[in-house]
C-alpha cells in the first residue's frame, strides 16, 4: 500500500504544469480584435479552498460595446493584473452568511467555470483567466486537491457539490462555458452524476451550461497505462507502475474506483449536450487520443455537436502554450457556435 500512494504522489507530478511553454503574448491571430491583456482589471474573491472567482470589469460580450469582430492579427501581451496569483485560501473577503450566495448578483457576463489540472500553478491558469476575461466572461476556478481525488466520496463529490450550489445560488449567471483540463474531466464527471442523482435542486444548472471544452483529457479507463508512459521510459517499470494501479483499484474499490467509475460513465452518456471542443495531441502521453476520439463519436451519435482538435507535438496540458493562435480561435469558434459571442 505504501508503493501505491508513492506512485500517486508521482501521479501528482505529472499533472504538474511544465515550466516551459511559450507566452500567450506572443504575435497572435485570433478572432477577437485586441486581446490586450495587460488592460484587463478584475476582482479576485476566494471563496474556499476550491473555489475562486474573477470577475471582469468588461461588459458582457453579448451587450454593449464589446463585440467581437473578424479575424485580426493582435500582439497580445501578458497579463499584468494586479490581482492575480493570489493563493487558493487566502481571504480575499471575509464574505457574511453563505459565502457563495448572489456573488454575481445583477451581472449579464457569462461565466466560465475552469476545472483545474491537478497542482495547477496559478501563473499558468492565469493564460486561460486572462483569455475568458478579457472576452468579458467572469470565471470561476475550480481546484480538486490530490487528497480529494484519492478519496472522492468526501474529496471530488464534495467539491461537485460546491460548484453546483454556487451556481444555484447565483443566478445570474445564466450562460456557463466548462473548460477542463486532464483530471478536471472527471470532477465535470462529478458534477453531472450530482446533477443525476439530486434531482430538482440542480436540474436548472443543466440548461445553462451553453459551451464545453476538454483539454487533454484523462479518462479513469486510461489512468492505469497512461501514467506509467508518463512517469519512466523504462518497459519494465511501466509494468511495475500498471500493476501497482491495478493493485489500487482493487483494494480501493468501495472508497475510490466505484465512484471513478460512475464519474466516467456520466461522462460518457454526457446530459449537458451542448456544443463541446476536444483537444488533444500526438504527443500526450498521460491522455489517450484513441480513447477521446471514442468519447467524441460516442457524443456525436446522441446528436451533440464535436469538435476534435488534435496537435502534433504539444504535451500534456501545454496545447495553448505551443499553439496559442489555433488553441485560441478553436475555443472562439466553439463560443460563437454556441452563441456566447456574437456571430
Amino acid at each position: 500500500m505504501a508503493q501505491v500512494f508513492k506512485c500517486i504522489r508521482h501521479i501528482t507530478v505529472v499533472f504538474s504544469r511544465p515550466r516551459n511553454q511559450k507566452n500567450l503574448g506572443s504575435v497572435c491571430k485570433v478572432l477577437v480584435p485586441c486581446l490586450s491583456f495587460q488592460n484587463i482589471s478584475t476582482s479576485v474573491e476566494t471563496i474556499n479552498s476550491n473555489l475562486q472567482l474573477r470577475r471582469t470589469d468588461k461588459p458582457s460580450p453579448l451587450f454593449g460595446d464589446n463585440e467581437v469582430g473578424n479575424i485580426v492579427s493582435s500582439s497580445v501581451k501578458a497579463s499584468s493584473n494586479p490581482t492575480a496569483g493570489i493563493p487558493v485560501g487566502s481571504p480575499v473577503l471575509n464574505h457574511g452568511g453563505n459565502p457563495q450566495r448572489d456573488v454575481g448578483a445583477g451581472r449579464q457576463n457569462p461565466l466560465a467555470v475552469i476545472f483545474a489540472w491537478m497542482s495547477a500553478k496559478e501563473a499558468h491558469l492565469n493564460r486561460y483567466h486572462d483569455f475568458y476575461l478579457d472576452l468579458g466572461f467572469d470565471v470561476l476556478t475550480v481546484r480538486t486537491h490530490p487528497t480529494q481525488l484519492v478519496l472522492p466520496k468526501s474529496g471530488s463529490q464534495a467539491v461537485a457539490q460546491m460548484v453546483l450550489d454556487f451556481l444555484v445560488d447565483n443566478p445570474d449567471y445564466k450562460k456557463l462555458a466548462l473548460h477542463a483540463f486532464s483530471v478536471g474531466g472527471y470532477q465535470v464527471g462529478e458534477v453531472l452524476v450530482r446533477i443525476q442523482r439530486t434531482g430538482r435542486r440542480y436540474a436548472e444548472v443543466l440548461p445553462r451550461i451553453r459551451a464545453q471544452v476538454y483539454d487533454s483529457l484523462v479518462d479513469y479507463d486510461g489512468i492505469a497505462s497512461g501514467f506509467p508512459t508518463a512517469l519512466t521510459k523504462s518497459p519494465f517499470l511501466r509494468k511495475v507502475l500498471e500493476l501497482l494501479l491495478h493493485v489500487h483499484g482493487v483494494v480501493m474499490y468501495p472508497w475510490a474506483t466505484v465512484h471513478y467509475k460512475a464519474s466516467s460513465k456520466a461522462f460518457r452518456h454526457n446530459i449537458a449536450t451542448c456544443p463541446a471542443l476536444l483537444i488533444n495531441s500526438k504527443r500526450d502521453s498521460v491522455s489517450c487520443l484513441q480513447t477521446c476520439l471514442k468519447l467524441a463519436d460516442g457524443w456525436r451519435q446522441r446528436g451533440m455537436d464535436v469538435t476534435f482538435c488534435t496537435f502534433d507535438d504539444s504535451k500534456h496540458v501545454q496545447h495553448m502554450g505551443m499553439y496559442p493562435e489555433e488553441y485560441a480561435n478553436e475555443v472562439l469558434r466553439l463560443l460563437r457556435r454556441a452563441k456566447l459571442l456574437p456571430a
